[in-house]
């Protein structure tokens, strides 16, 4: 049976959209500029009391803007909206399992630094992809939402999207480019074809059903998706049975996605202090 991280990798490796990015997703050195502005990364080591730790500096000469701790740090400048400065990405890792990573994005095109996202990226984080060619990058995400959703973590399908600039602010853009999850829900329906005939049974046929439906959806095509599932699930009872009983579960779980990973916040500090990280 094939790995969940396998199929993610060789969706990646194939796909024309996405492969142009794996080489951009490897990150350059931190950057110690931002336009006029300095940048700078600090280490701690684990002892025997704490865990390493990281934190980013922002700094406008001596004036501190903002900093950005956690588990692990980075940070790049990619072009995400047009005009002026390239964005800054904050990117950070909190050291959870199948969790706990998560981007700050700054721009200074307004005339001061500004927060234009906090985005939750799941366990599998984002591309950067000039898809539309404009010179602005959009970020293409594979997103866990069905993680244990009726099966292992292990097979728990992936879900393309793309988050990119409307010309307000970041935002949901997959429907713009529908073809990036239905890039995902082609390969998730060639497996499932696959495995009705070499691992018929429900636990395998599972993943891969909810796979080619929930790519499907965020594609804008479900109704479409639907009528195939109807061909293909009608030699297989269980299958059948699973998906009707599940149809609504699964479309609750894909309401909203990607855009309520995405909030603004300005602040000094980050991850945004909490209520119980305040209290003396």
């Amino acid at each position: 049976m094939i790995s969940r991280l396998a199929c993610l990798a060789l969706a990646l490796a194939l796909s024309p959209v996405v492969a142009p990015a794996l080489a951009q997703a490897n990150p350059p050195a931190t950057p110690t500029k931002w336009g006029t502005l300095s940048l700078q990364l600090t280490r701690a080591p684990m002892t025997d009391d704490t865990l390493p730790a990281a934190r980013l500096t922002l700094r406008n000469g001596n004036r501190t803007i903002f900093t950005v701790s956690d588990f692990n740090v980075e940070a790049k400048l990619i072009p995400l909206r047009p005009g002026g400065q390239p964005e800054l990405v904050v990117r950070t890792f909190s050291g959870g399992a199948h969790c706990c990573s998560t981007s700050y994005i700054f721009t200074q095109d307004t005339g001061s630094v500004q927060n234009i996202g906090i985005i939750d990226e799941s366990n599998y984080g984002f591309s950067p992809v000039d898809l539309n060619k404009d010179g602005t990058f959009e970020l293409v995400f594979i997103l866990d939402t069905l993680a244990y959703f009726d099966y292992s973590y292990a097979d728990s399908p992936g879900l393309s999207s793309v988050i990119g600039w409307d010309g307000i602010r970041l935002a949901d853009r997959t429907r713009a480019y529908a073809y990036v999850p239905g890039q995902e829900a082609a390969r998730e329906l060639k497996e499932l074809q696959s495995r009705m005939i070499e691992f018929p049974d429900l636990e395998s046929l599972k993943p891969r059903i909810s796979g080619y439906y929930g790519n499907m959806i965020l594609a804008g095509r479900g109704v479409e998706a639907e009528k195939v599932l109807a061909t293909v699930l009608a030699k297989s009872a269980p299958a059948k049975a699973w998906f009707a009983a599940h149809r609504t579960a699964l479309i609750s779980a894909l309401y909203g996605e990607p855009e309520r990973r995405v909030q603004t916040v300005n602040s000094t500090v980050y991850p945004i202090p909490t209520p119980e990280d305040e209290t003396p």
